[in-house]
């Protein structure tokens, strides 16, 4: 697809996986959708759209943590533990039903594979790691640094670090490509590695919309995110932006024989 960088300073790509190689917005819908369904249950007269309204509310107020401070508020505590918990069983178990490889984005895998070392440091369940071997990706990486593995969770640079230690590189050798400014672009610059925004176009992710529910959720998805929330200082902005995979290529590119 484009010619390869020989000699570059940057050795190692570290992937964020969720809506940077696997699309969860099928995930968060049905996570808004148990909890309205819980909602309903408990008496609670409110429509999805009026719940919708709420996530766009918290996400513009608190940015990330929006379900779970919703689920809190109509739930409390010991509610939004309960639904935590059986989402979480239901989604391992149902992974792949409920994320999708982003378009274009397993052929971008391959062919940076053939110049860089590329590993995956996510704030994921265990379950990704046999997604991803299903879906034929799971031999592009040279090791996953998943949070549930791992015990951590970005933005702790603590995750950061184990994946540095393990690929045996100095930061400013890695590149970090991420969807969120808090939970990668920040903690990877604090840490001296480069940064790329990866930010897709919500109806060009290939999320399947299987029901009223999911179809309600990629309109407010299209209207608010935490995808979407951009950097407030010099800090926080990343090197290099890209929304699809072409230009992906195209900015790593860019980044390494800038270097």
């Amino acid at each position: 697809m484009s010619q390869q960088i020989k000699e570059a300073t940057i050795r190692w790509i570290f992937f964020d996986i969720g809506n940077v190689i696997m699309n969860d917005d099928a995930a968060m819908a049905y996570l808004y959708a148990e909890l309205h369904r819980s909602m309903l249950r408990k008496g609670l007269s409110m429509t999805f759209a009026e719940l919708l309204e709420e996530r766009e509310a918290a996400i513009q107020k608190t940015g990330a943590g929006h379900w779970s401070v919703l689920a809190e508020t109509y739930l409390g505590a010991e509610g939004h533990r309960s639904i935590r918990m059986s989402s979480a069983a239901f989604l391992r178990e149902n992974y792949l039903e409920y994320h999708n490889v982003l378009p274009g984005m397993a052929s971008v895998l391959r062919e940076l594979g053939s110049t860089y070392s590329l590993a995956a440091v996510a704030n994921q369940m265990s379950a990704a790691e046999s997604a991803l071997e299903a879906s034929g990706l799971g031999d592009c990486f040279d090791f996953l640094a998943l949070s549930e593995n791992i015990g951590l969770n970005k933005p702790d640079r603590g995750l950061f670090s184990w994946a540095l230690m393990r690929a045996g590189c100095e930061p400013d050798e890695v590149l970090m490509i991420g969807d969120r400014i808090d939970n990668d672009i920040a903690p990877a610059r604090a840490m001296g590695l480069r940064t790329l925004w990866f930010s897709a176009p919500h109806r060009e992710k290939g999320t399947p919309l299987g029901d009223e529910y999911s179809h309600q959720y990629l309109e407010s998805q299209c209207r608010r995110s935490t995808a979407s929330i951009g950097p407030v200082s010099a800090e926080e902005t990343p090197d290099g932006k890209a929304h699809s995979a072409q230009e992906l290529v195209e900015e790593i590119h860019r980044l390494a024989a800038s270097a």
